[in-house]
Formats: C-alpha cells, structure tokens, sequence
C-alpha cells in the first residue's frame, strides 16, 4: 500500500496550455498509472499506443474526436479510450488520467 500526497506529484508541462501531475507512476506499478491532467483551451491529436486511458472529469468539458464523431465530456463523467486509439482531445477541464498499463513516456 501506498499513499500519495498532493504534494508529491511530479507535474510535467506538455504544453502552454495542458499539463499533468504524476502521482502513481510506472516506478510503483506496471499495471496502472495516475494523474492530475489539466487543460486550458488546449487542443491535441493522440494515440494511446501502449494503454487502455480513462479520463474522468473532475471540472469543466473535454471534447473528444474519434473518427470524425465529436464527444463531450462534462465534469462528472468519464471516458473509456481503448489503446491503439488515436483521438484529438481538448477543452478547458482539470481530469484524473488513468493509464492501464502503467503509462511510458517516450
């Protein structure tokens, strides 16, 4: 078992406008990782090559684009991406990021 503090997280800015907090990292587990994901007016197209990805929106709206159909995801819901999955994400939201398994960065 093992707790994180907010404190702990290891934010990385992926851009001026999205960033992450790692909390659990594929240094604790391989299985899954966690993270504070947060955006504003940010907008990217992804792949989830190597995890299955979970979003669940704490505040505001992620839009998502897979194969020309638009998705929006309000706060309180969450989404289920499946790897191997390209999409365009973006929004203004603040997000947990679930990664299964634990998320590799390139």
């Amino acid at each position: 078992m093992k707790i994180f503090r907010k404190k702990q997280g290891i934010t990385r800015k992926i851009s001026p406008s999205y960033k992450v907090t790692n909390y659990l990292t594929n240094k604790t587990s391989k299985n899954i990782s966690c993270a504070i994901s947060k955006a504003k007016n940010h907008s990217e197209i992804t792949k989830t090559n190597e995890s299955d990805r979970v979003y669940y929106i704490l505040k505001g709206k992620l839009l998502i684009t897979v194969d020309n159909k638009k998705i929006k995801i309000n706060e309180g819901d969450m989404i289920f991406i499946p790897k191997n999955t390209e999409y365009q994400f973006g929004g203004t939201f603040k997000a947990v990021l679930i990664n299964s398994p634990a998320f590799k960065k390139s």
